[in-house]
């Protein structure tokens, strides 16, 4: 690793530990000297935070902010914390000075920022990003990157997803198996299939959740026990997976992960027909 960006990337993930842990007490304590604070104040400091990490590593074509996913088959998503976009076929469209609103089509990546988390807490988190996956539908397909695609199959297709992720502080009380057992029920029994499963969760006390194969598929060629950021399409014997590399390399892997997908994601245009 070049060593003037190793530093730069290590300062980096440091002040983002420091403050996305520190954030919270110092909130509270604001609040204890009875200073004034605006409802939400406290999610969008932490949001910043992550935005600065996230565009430390992502290339300037694409662009971080917060708001609601919307697409061509009417339909809303909740807020979202963190939104990742292809900033030159994303239109603007905003509620006066407040809330914005993105077209699915260049939606590429979407996160949750949380501090403490309980199990059900984290379960909760998951569904609501699985639900902001479901919302990339296709109406009229162009596809901005690659002018051969002629289809646009979420469900076998890792690329023509959202890249979801959790980022929290800590889970309550944590135990991987009894946490991946717990998933693995509140998807199941949502009847969530596998291609709207999280890519990652990070969390900065406990590491990093995300899958493992585990035997080597002679056709798709991946490695035993290789660790992947995507969720299983096709090999059932992908499973989630947890592992605790220390809070920068748990970052890094992070931010690896996500350029990873942004270097290979297929980008889409709304067209503006499709909407009207």
């Amino acid at each position: 690793m070049n060593q003037i960006y190793k530093r730069l990337l290590i300062n980096k993930i440091d002040k983002f530990i420091y403050d996305f842990n520190s954030t919270k007490n110092l909130f509270e304590n604001l609040e204890k000297r009875n200073k004034l604070l605006h409802p939400g104040e406290f999610g969008i400091y932490r949001e910043n935070i992550c935005k600065e990490i996230l565009e430390f590593s992502i290339p300037q074509k694409f662009n971080t902010s917060s708001g609601f996913l919307i697409n061509s088959y009417d339909e809303i998503s909740t807020q979202c914390d963190i939104v990742i976009y292809d900033l030159n076929n994303t239109p603007l469209i905003k509620e006066g000075n407040n809330n914005r609103f993105f077209p699915v089509e260049p939606v590429l990546a979407v996160g949750e920022m949380k501090s403490t988390l309980t199990m059900n807490d984290l379960c909760n988190s998951l569904l609501k990003l699985s639900n902001v996956k479901k919302l990339k539908k296709i109406n009229n397909l162009f596809c901005v990157n690659n002018v051969k695609k002629e289809k646009h199959i979420p469900e076998l297709d890792p690329h023509d997803t959202i890249f979801t992720f959790l980022i929290c502080e800590k889970i309550t009380g944590f135990n991987f198996e009894k946490l991946k057992t717990k998933m693995t029920e509140v998807y199941e029994l949502n009847q969530i299939p596998k291609y709207l499963y999280h890519n990652i969760i990070l969390s900065l006390n406990d590491g990093i959740i995300t899958y493992n194969n585990q035997y080597t598929d002679i056709h798709e060629k991946i490695p035993l026990n290789q660790k992947m950021y995507t969720p299983s399409f096709l090999n059932k014997n992908f499973e989630i997976c947890h592992q605790n590399l220390g809070k920068h390399e748990s970052v890094i892997y992070l931010l690896t992960s996500i350029s990873n997908f942004l270097m290979n994601v297929n980008i889409y245009y709304p067209e503006p027909n499709a909407y009207n």
